[in-house]
Formats: C-alpha cells, sequence, structure tokens
C-alpha cells in the first residue's frame, strides 16, 4: 500500500533571487567551471535524519525474508533481499561490488554498467552493500548514453549516509557533467543536500534542505517540466517553478565525485536515475528498504510442567525496516498439538513503525489429551501491509509431563475425531472382507441398515427421511415449511442402486466425530446417556453446512450398568492412540448400543433416541430438526425437538411464565418443556436459528433465561448466548479433521441481557462429570453408630450416578 504526499504550502520555496542564490547555484554545479547564467534556490524545512523521521510513510514492493535474521540497519548481518524499484534508465544498488571486478551491474535491465575507481570500497550499505567514498580519486562513473537525455522529465534518488555536511564544498551525490557543462546535480553543500537543473538557455534551478551527518537519508530529486522538487525520506521538502526543458549535454554520469573532485564523503547505495515522468509514489518505493522482522521468545523452553499449566511466552517482534515504510500491521497465529491450546492477548498490533518492537504474550497449556514430551509450538508473524504478507516464523518450546492419578482424556474417550478413527480404512468403508465385522462398521449405511426393520428396508427409510424436506411437515401443530433445495443438494448427489433405491454405501456423508454423552444420563429412564455418531453432508464438490447426528441410548437399568458404560469408556484412554487396538476396543463399545437388537422391545430393536439434523444448506435461516422411529411403522417420522419451544413464542408473557414457573429446575438444568403449556401447543416442531438468544420482558431471573435459552436447540447454536456461528461441530473435507466450536472447547462470551462474562466450555464440564464416574469410588455403607453425613454422600452419590446434566447438545 503506498501513501500520498500531501503538498502544503509549506513545503514551496521562496521564487526570489535576493538571498545570494546565484553562486550557490553555479556552485552546485561545478564551482568556477560551471555555467553562467541567472539561477534561483529555495531553503525549506529542515530534514528528519533517516529512519523514517520526515513525516512521510509508504511501503515499496521490496521483499521481507521471513526468519529471525535481520541486522536493523543494513550495516553487517546476512545478505538481503534488494528493494525493487519503478522502472528508470539506470539503478545501482552495489550489492555485486567486490574485488574481483570495478564494474558494478545496472539493476534497470538497461545495461547501463558504471564502474567502480580501484580505491572506491566496497562496504555495508541500506540494503547490502553499498560503495564508501574515502579518498579524493574514489569514484563511480557511467559511460555516456543516449538514455540520459531528459528534456522535461528526470528523477534521481539514492540512499547517503554522510559522514560530513559542513563546509562549502561541494560533495557530489550524482551528476550528468562533462568538462564545462552539467544537466542536474545531486549535491550536499553547507549542511543541505541540493537538487539542481540547468534548462536550455543556461537558467539554473536549485531546491535545497536541511541534511544531518552520520544517518542514513533517502534524498531525491523530481523534474517534471514545471517544476523542481526535492525529497527527503519519501517527504517533499522543497519545491520550485521552473518551466522549461533540461539542457541537453553528452556526459557520463559521475556517482560520488565529478571531473572537479567534487567528492561526497561517506556511504551511498541505491542510485536510481529516471528520463520517464516519476511519481511520489514511485520515489516512496524508493524511500523504504524492507528488512527481515528479528524475533525473540522468552522463555527459551517451558520445562516439564504438569498437565492444565498455563505457561506464557513474550513474543518479541521488531520491525525493521528503514526509511519512510509504512507501519507494519503485526498479527500472530499459531496452533498447538492434539490437547494444547496456544492462546495470544492482543493477537493484533497494527501500526508498528520502523524501528519499533512489539511483544506478544502466548499462553500455552496442555490437558491430560496431550502427548508427554517436548512439544514444538510453531507460530507465524504476518505483516497485513507486506507484499510478502509473513514477517517471520518461529517456535515454543512446550515440555510436558506425565498426567499423574486418575484423569479422563476427552480426546480419546468422550469426543473422538482423530482421522484415524474417522478416517478408519475398514470401519469407515467396505473395502474390507464382506465377513469381517469391522467392514464398514461405522458407515452411514450400516448404522442404517441396523436400525431399520430389517438391513433391506434401509433405502427405502432413508429415503423416506430425507424427502420429508420435500413438503411441509405438521409437528406438534406447528406448519413446517418445506425446503425443496434436499433433492440438489444430496438426493441428486446420491448414486443408486439398479433397482433404483438409494446406494447407501455411496451416501453423501462423511464421519466426523463419535461421542460420549454419558454426562445426559438418566436411569429413571432406563438410559446410562447418549453414543454419538456425527455425520457431515459432502455433496456438489464440498462440505457442506449441514450435519446429521445418531444420537443412540445407553442402555442401563441399575448404577452398576452406569459405571459399567463409564469405565468401559474410559478404558480406552489408556490404549495406544491411534491404533488397531484402540479402534477394536471403541467398536465393542459403538456396537453394544447401535448395533442391531441393542435394545430389545423397542421399534426394530434399536437403542437409537433420535437423529438430528443441523443446516442452513437448503435455505436460511438456520433450521434444526429432528426424527424418531415410529412404532407403527419402524421407519423414521418427524418430531419435535426437545427443549425448544416454537420460536414463535420468543419474547412473549407465554415464555416469561413458563421460566418463572420453572426457575429452580432451569437453573438445575433438570426441566422439560411440554408440548402443551397454558392450553396451546409450547413445543416447537422445528428450530428456526436466528443466532439470538431467548428473552422475554418479566424473566425474574436471568440466570433461569440464560439456562433455559442455553438448553435450547437455537440458544446453544445461538451467536448471542454461546458465540457459536451455529455449528458446534464444523463439517470436513476428507483428509482434514473437524474443528469444533468455541463453545465446545471453551470462550468467554458476554450475556445478551445482563452483559456479564460468562465463560463456557462443554468439553470441559463433560470431562470433569466423567472423571467424578471413574475417579471417584462409591462411599462405603456408613456404619450403625454414623449415620447421618455418610449416609448422605452415599445417597449424593447414587443420585449422581443415576442421573447427569439433562443437557442434550
Amino acid at each position: 500500500m503506498l501513501a500520498l504526499v500531501a503538498l502544503g504550502a509549506a513545503a514551496c520555496g521562496s521564487y526570489g533571487v535576493d538571498e545570494g542564490s546565484f553562486d550557490d547555484a553555479e556552485l552546485a554545479l561545478g564551482e568556477a567551471d560551471g555555467p553562467t547564467g541567472s539561477a534561483i534556490a529555495v531553503t525549506v524545512g529542515v530534514s528528519g535524519g533517516g529512519g523514517g523521521t520526515g513525516g512521510f510513510t509508504g511501503s515499496s514492493s521490496t521483499s521481507v525474508t521471513t526468519g529471525t535474521g535481520g541486522d536493523g540497519g543494513g550495516v553487517g548481518g546476512g545478505p538481503v533481499e534488494p528493494p525493487v524499484g519503478p522502472p528508470g534508465v539506470g539503478f545501482w544498488q552495489f550489492d555485486d561490488c567486490g574485488g574481483s571486478t570495478t564494474e558494478l551491474l545496472d539493476s534497470s535491465g538497461n545495461g547501463s554498467t558504471a564502474t567502480r575507481s580501484t580505491g572506491a570500497a566496497c562496504a555495508a550499505g541500506i540494503s547490502g552493500l553499498g560503495i564508501s567514498f574515502d579518498h579524493k580519486n574514489d569514484t563511480v562513473t557511467v559511460d555516456d548514453d543516449p538514455r540520459f537525455t531528459f528534456g522535461q522529465n528526470l528523477a534521481v534518488a539514492a540512499w547517503v549516509n554522510p559522514t560530513s555536511v559542513s563546509g562549502s564544498t561541494v560533495r557530489t551525490i550524482a551528476q550528468e557533467k562533462g568538462h564545462g557543462d552539467s544537466s542536474f546535480a545531486l549535491v550536499v553543500r553547507n549542511g543541505e543536500v541540493r537538487f539542481s537543473v540547468t534548462l536550455q538557455g543556461g537558467r539554473t534551478v536549485t531546491s535545497r534542505a536541511a541534511i544531518e551527518a552520520n544517518v542514513w537519508t533517502h534524498v531525491a530529486g523530481i523534474y517534471d517540466g514545471r517544476f523542481v522538487r526535492l525529497f527527503l525520506n519519501g517527504e517533499q521538502f522543497g519545491q520550485i517553478s521552473a518551466p522549461g526543458t533540461i539542457a541537453d549535454i553528452n556526459a557520463p554520469i559521475h556517482i560520488g565525485n565529478n571531473p572537479q573532485k567534487q567528492r561526497f564523503m561517506g556511504l551511498l547505495d541505491e542510485v536510481w536515475l529516471s528520463a520517464s515522468p516519476t511519481t511520489v509514489n514511485e520515489i516512496s518505493q524508493l524511500s523504504c528498504i524492507r528488512q527481515p522482522a528479528t524475533l525473540t521468545v522468552t522463555p527459551e523452553s517451558s520445562g516439564p510442567v504438569a498437565p492444565n499449566t498455563p505457561v506464557t511466552y513474550q513474543v518479541a517482534v521488531t520491525n525493521n525496516d528503514v526509511g519512510a515504510c509504512f507501519p507494519a500491521d503485526y498479527f500472530l497465529e499459531s496452533s498447538g498439538d492434539a490437547g494444547i491450546s496456544v492462546f495470544a492477548d492482543p493477537q493484533f498490533f497494527p501500526g508498528v513503525e520502523p524501528g519499533t518492537t512489539v511483544t506478544f504474550p502466548v499462553t500455552v497449556t496442555g490437558s491430560e489429551d496431550a502427548e508427554p514430551g517436548l512439544h514444538q509450538i510453531p507460530f507465524s508473524v504476518f505483516n497485513f501491509n507486506s507484499p510478502e504478507f509473513l514477517a517471520a516464523s518461529g517456535t515454543l518450546s512446550y515440555e510436558l509431563s506425565e498426567p499423574t492419578g486418575c484423569f479422563v482424556r476427552t480426546s480419546r474417550e468422550i469426543f473422538v475425531k482423530h482421522l484415524g478413527v474417522v478416517e478408519d480404512p475398514i470401519r469407515t468403508t467396505f473395502e474390507g472382507p464382506p465377513d469381517d465385522p469391522r467392514t464398514g462398521a461405522w458407515t452411514f449405511a450400516r448404522l442404517m441398515e441396523d436400525m431399520a426393520p430389517t438391513a433391506a428396508d434401509a433405502p427405502a427409510m432413508v429415503e423416506q427421511l430425507f424427502t420429508t424436506w420435500m413438503t411441509d411437515q405438521v409437528v406438534n401443530g406447528f406448519t413446517i415449511p418445506a425446503r425443496p433445495a434436499i433433492q440438489q443438494v444430496v438426493l441428486d448427489e446420491w448414486p443408486r442402486n439398479a433397482d433404483g433405491s438409494l446406494d447407501l454405501r455411496q451416501a453423501p456423508l462423511l464421519l466426523l466425530g463419535i461421542v460420549n454423552r454419558i454426562d445426559v444420563r438418566n436411569l429413571a429412564e432406563g438410559h446410562a446417556g447418549e453414543g454419538r455418531f456425527v455425520f457431515g453432508v459432502f455433496s456438489q464438490g464440498f462440505a457442506q453446512q449441514f450435519t446429521v447426528i445418531l444420537e443412540y441410548k445407553l442402555p442401563a437399568s441399575t448404577e452398576a450398568d452406569v459405571l459399567g458404560w463409564a469405565n468401559a469408556w474410559h478404558a480406552l484412554g489408556s490404549l495406544p492412540f491411534p491404533s488397531e487396538e484402540y479402534n477394536a476396543a471403541l467398536q465393542e463399545i459403538t456396537t453394544r448400543f447401535a448395533g442391531r437388537n441393542a435394545a430389545p422391545g423397542r421399534p426394530n430393536g434399536s437403542s437409537i433416541g433420535q437423529i438430528r439434523t443441523n443446516e442452513i444448506a437448503l435455505a436460511g435461516p438456520w433450521e434444526l430438526r429432528e426424527f424418531v422411529l415410529s412404532a407403527d411403522t419402524g421407519f423414521l417420522r418427524p418430531e419435535t425437538v426437545k427443549l425448544t419451544p416454537d420460536l414463535g413464542f420468543d419474547g412473549t408473557p407465554t415464555l416469561a411464565d413458563f421460566v418463572n414457573q420453572n426457575e429452580a429446575d432451569i437453573i438445575a438444568e433438570r426441566h422439560t418443556v411440554p408440548e402443551m403449556f397454558q392450553g396451546a401447543p409450547f413445543l416447537g416442531g422445528s428450530s428456526f436459528n436466528n443466532l439470538t438468544a431467548w428473552t422475554a420482558p418479566g424473566i425474574l431471573n436471568n440466570e433461569a433465561r440464560h439456562k433455559f435459552s442455553l438448553n435450547t436447540c437455537n440458544g446453544c447454536h445461538g451467536g448471542a448466548e454461546t458465540g457459536t456461528g451455529f455449528l458446534h461441530v464444523n463439517p470436513r473435507f476428507p483428509g482434514g479433521e473437524t474443528s469444533l466450536s468455541g463453545f465446545m472447547t471453551g470462550i468467554t462470551i458476554s450475556d445478551p441481557v445482563t452483559g456479564e462474562l460468562r465463560t463456557l466450555n462443554d468439553l470441559g464440564r463433560r470431562n470433569q462429570d466423567m472423571a467424578a464416574l471413574v475417579c471417584e469410588p462409591a462411599p462405603a455403607p456408613a456404619p450403625a453408630a454414623r449415620l447421618g453425613a455418610p449416609a448422605d454422600a452415599a445417597a449424593s452419590r447414587s443420585a449422581f450416578i443415576r442421573r447427569g446434566i439433562g443437557r442434550v447438545h
């Protein structure tokens, strides 16, 4: 991005000749041997030193080298990619300066090779190498060329670091000059940098501004047939009217010296010359030298830390750009290994000026899910204002100790989404032997075959399920509008068998995860929670915003049954992961709840509780639907969405009445939402979601409002209540692992009514519930003489085992 120079009145020079400028201009072009004639000079302002302090900020297309190197000022250090300047007739960057040759190549591509005297030494420049002019005979000369005919367009620029700027002696930066004539000169004299042109007829026009010694400064001059303009560090410091045409002479270009031995004292680099119209933006390009950012990380390593111990690193990033570069907008991005969270706050620093350092605090925390040992966590720092975008990269050394005691691994025992499971080459395909019980075990096809009245009925049951979107449905008295796009998004994408039925083995669905929801157990209803399969629709070449969740009850009739399920899930955490041993053990669990006849006495002997769908792929707004097996037909039919009234009740006195009347149960998350309330249908037939929260005037307890909203389908999946962009489990492409919402993994969000901050972490909550089941032994029966507290503890433990939190999402 290029910034434009503001040409204010303070930058314009005077037009008088009563300041003694005749002699100055004449000397600037060659002292006693220079041409005679009228001259006009301008003196304005005081320039800033190097480093872009002149008030202008711009940027160039200079390359940024990634990594941690960079010398901050072009002195010493490793090689730096040269800047890419605008078109010109000559661009001498001097990076090819060396003892083996005196030739200096022209980077403009025009072949105007310069020749360096043997005494002119190669030295560290502003970018790579420059030339040091230490002796009176040091010269760099470019032979005369027809291209050096400037007419009404001339621009010259260079990076200069003078060791002295005082005195009346002219110090040549660049000049076209023969023995008696000169067309232009860029020089230092009397503490000023001066840009002069000689017009046809002999009139000399000079613009000048103060310059400092011993700092790098970018100096440039432009003549456009109307004005002589002078720039320091990309900022205009002088402008004077000079209509006409530059005198055409046949003479070489002299850099750092001229035939009159008017030698520059100090370092020169990046000398550029143009005979074409030149813009302010092009000058600003040349006045910015991009350098690699430097970064340091403190501490170098965390040392061994226990799980759930946060370690904060300080990542310091220094903007080493030089000159009138646009400030950097730094953004740090990182991601940890499985079970390791990485959090930067702040994550973005805008407007970082050249030479400035900013520090990102980055906190790393490893859970029991993470593998013990040393983790090298990569991070990248991006600069939004750099053409190369990536400014630097590094790693954080984080060493995690082996967990001790009893603990639960969320990614292995509660929500399993590793590709080693969801893309198991046998269990998620039909490529294994037909008689192998692993073949297709976790496919949508096999799960539907085991759920249907018979395996042969499964294609018809599935097609009937998806065609319910084709027509309006009435559920609990509420009309659910059709979403006919199901035909194009799903059904047209689904291959069919020779008899016209859906080929379930080629279902356009990808397994996203296998989930343990023992936290929603309710022994009074005959189950120890749920086991779930989450699928995402993959059709038309991409992952649709459409998930299908199969939610099975874990059959149980005793507390021992509940603990048996808990311990079976927990045993997965101690197995090698990923591994065939782990997948085999997980399949034993999933077959117990999803296999045929897992729940004798229920429709089709299936333990399926419900199938839920979440989508916006068919139409807006987002919609959630629910389906259950019909006891009459054995096929899936639409059902009410649990814990969620029809959206029409949001904001109504009816909703306030319900929340107030059920306040205690709602806060404990043990409430139900009935089909009828106050004599009318209440429970929704589907759940439309505008990402808002449930509220109503007259609700007495905001905590009850929050818990009610949190347990509805659309409140739980809404941005206002949980900070969710609807899906908690995001669709994926083959070969990529699904990502989870902040509500699942941890998020802090403001309450939509009171503004108070709430931290939500549902997987963390489920982990705590699971750990309490498997890590806390049941209290021993109380002795007869010590009834009371122990008995209360036993009763509390029993109640905990029998029922978890009733949240369904």
